[in-house]
């Protein structure tokens, strides 16, 4: 049976740690222990999710950050060198450092790459730890940790007892998951999944891929050396066999079990893994055979996990914010068209000069050059292989042109990456629609919101008020282009589940919300029955109404004909036509490339 996630999880958490605390006096020492380890792997297996379940970067060497939080924080709080509590916290910002430093050779691998070198620093940081006697204690392992077991320990002068600690770990599972749920539910967590579903797109709406995956990584390795620093204060002991590369294969079983992506599924797979090898201990020398068994039953049987059987899909918007969003705009009437802002403007919007694009000995692009005219709706039509979408991508910084430059308004942007031209305010659709499959149509528009944030980071984590109140201008203005769109009755449904019209609407509606000054659309109604043809020319002419800027690709002559006020025709990569539409029915070139002999009998 399906439950609420978001509501039922923070009551059930709020309860438990009441619980905790209640329990933590008289509970026996071996419970205490038992359920401070439960509370570590939770935190653990929490770093794998953002890592894996959110940015889909695999990691089999997590043991590794997990660790480096365990031995810098064992290391400076041995002897009294430096008090427990800020050792911890060490601990964790090590495990971020290395986290973030693993992001930039992760950035150039993929797959089963990037699965080896994640093996590889696990496999590294081993023989380290082995090796390194006068810092690690090598083999014999680092001993006299200030722990609860070795009763010694103490967290700014005040000695900590067992369940002084349970106290101590429950509060900071507890503060660590509210984060992370801020996390997903942010601009964050959604360009980590968008990044995940496609870069490209991710990339043509801001989304920095790269910056990114940084982000997921040393936020992952924050929270595994958190992990790691809150072990090696319960157990006081740390050998090198507690962080080789069993224990990262444990960490994502029990992450993929518990279903990627969602926290409360990472929760419940935690609790089992942790609990029922205690319980089991007879057959300890069977148990990665039986996590094999469970993760091959898993993938089969429940692909999504436990999340995916017993939960609901994750959701990445705020209930907060999406209610007070509702109540804006009902207070506010029909939603204003909030984008139709900018003045009006006698210079070229976009400039190609010249541009030549060559893969190896083929010329997709010959010596190209065009202005797109402010305010207006520009056609680029031709056959199929004449170097249109080329083209596109190498105005939006997809593709690098072989000669030539490419200016936005007066600013040369060819060599520019396509991050950073979307930030300017030149924004692109795809011939295929490239949406976040298991967002809904209201999350997929807050991804082209990207290039627009003025909330930092740290806001969206902690929900300060500045990130929730960005989120609910957001979220308005998602509410107006829902109803330009025609998606509203569709709002919250994933875009997976619906027609390709609409998918196709969802993504122009994703571009409107970045607010563009130019917008790029690449055959927008292919694929569109004639009633959604008719709301997209609506929508089209709604755009020019505000002064965005249009370049339009398509192969539809009705559809294009009644919206472009100039068109240009490419054949073999070159320019053979530009002028108005009627002028390019007549023109002899044009009807011999494109539009055959029965339109010139026609015109």
């Amino acid at each position: 049976m399906k439950i609420r996630q978001d509501s039922i999880a923070t009551a059930v958490g709020l309860l438990a740690v009441a619980t905790v605390f209640a329990a933590a006096g008289w509970l026996r020492p071996g419970t205490v222990q038992l359920v401070t380890f439960v509370l570590i792997a939770i935190v653990l297996a929490q770093s794998i999710n953002v890592l894996t379940g959110l940015a889909g970067e695999i990691s089999l060497g997590h043991a590794g950050l997990f660790g480096i939080g365990a031995y810098v924080s064992g290391i400076l709080a041995r002897g009294g060198a430096l008090d427990p509590l800020l050792a911890i916290i060490l601990g964790a910002v090590g495990g971020g450092a290395i986290g973030l430093m693993l992001s930039y050779p992760a950035g150039r691998v993929r797959e089963v790459y990037l699965a080896m070198m994640t093996l590889g620093f696990g496999m590294v940081f081993y023989e380290v730890i082995r090796e390194w006697q006068d810092m690690t204690g090598g083999v014999m392992g680092l001993s006299n940790v200030p722990s609860v077991v070795l009763k010694n320990l103490s967290l700014l002068g005040v000695r900590i007892d067992g369940g002084d600690y349970l106290r101590f770990v429950v509060v900071i599972a507890a503060a660590l998951l509210l984060i992370l749920r801020n996390v997903s539910q942010s601009k964050l967590g959604r360009s980590m999944v968008a990044v995940q579903a496609n870069a490209v797109a991710a990339a043509s709406m801001g989304i920095s891929p790269a910056g990114t995956k940084r982000l997921a990584y040393g936020i992952s390795g924050v929270v595994a050396g958190l992990a790691g620093a809150l072990y090696a204060h319960l157990v006081g002991y740390l050998g090198p066999d507690s962080f080789g590369l069993p224990r990262s294969i444990e960490v994502l079983v029990i992450s993929i079990v518990g279903g990627l992506g969602s926290i409360t599924g990472q929760v419940l797979s935690a609790i089992a893994f942790t609990v029922l090898p205690e319980r089991l201990q007879a057959f300890a020398e069977y148990q990665f055979i039986v996590y094999g068994l469970i993760l091959a039953c898993t993938l089969v049987l429940m692909p999504k996990g436990i999340a995916g059987l017993l939960l609901p899909a994750p959701r990445f918007i705020r209930s907060g914010s999406k209610r007070r969003a509702d109540i804006a705009t009902k207070g506010a009437g029909e939603a204003a068209p909030w984008f139709l802002e900018r003045p009006a403007s006698s210079s070229v919007a976009v400039r190609v000069d010249n541009v030549t694009v060559r893969f190896g000995g083929l010329v997709a692009v010959d010596n190209v050059s065009l202005q797109i005219m402010p305010g207006r709706i520009t056609g680029l039509i031709g056959p199929n292989g004449s170097g249109k979408s080329t083209l596109v991508n190498v105005i939006s910084g997809v593709y690098r042109c072989t000669s030539g430059a490419v200016h936005f308004g007066p600013r040369l942007i060819s060599g520019l990456s396509d991050v950073n031209i979307a930030r300017l305010g030149l924004i692109r659709t795809f011939q295929d629609p490239r949406l976040v499959p298991s967002f809904t149509v209201r999350e997929n528009l807050l991804l082209g919101r990207s290039r627009l944030w003025k909330h930092s980071a740290i806001a969206a984590m902690l929900g300060l008020p500045a990130a929730t109140d960005d989120e609910g201008a957001a979220l308005r203005a998602a509410e107006a282009v829902l109803q330009q769109t025609g998606l509203t009755d569709v709002a919250d449904r994933p875009v997976e589940t619906l027609p390709y019209g609409s998918m196709r609407l969802a993504e122009l509606g994703r571009a409107i919300m970045a607010c563009p000054d130019v917008l790029l659309l690449d055959e927008p109604a292919a694929g569109l029955s004639e009633p959604e043809v008719a709301r997209l020319s609506e929508i089209l002419r709604w755009l020019k109404t505000g002064g965005v800027t249009v370049l339009l690709i398509d192969h539809h002559m009705d559809f294009i004909a009644g919206l472009v006020d100039e068109v240009f025709v490419l054949d073999s990569g070159r320019i053979i036509f530009s002028g108005e539409i009627e002028q390019m029915r007549k023109d002899p070139d044009v009807v011999a490339a494109y539009l055959g002999s029965e339109e010139l009998e026609h015109a």
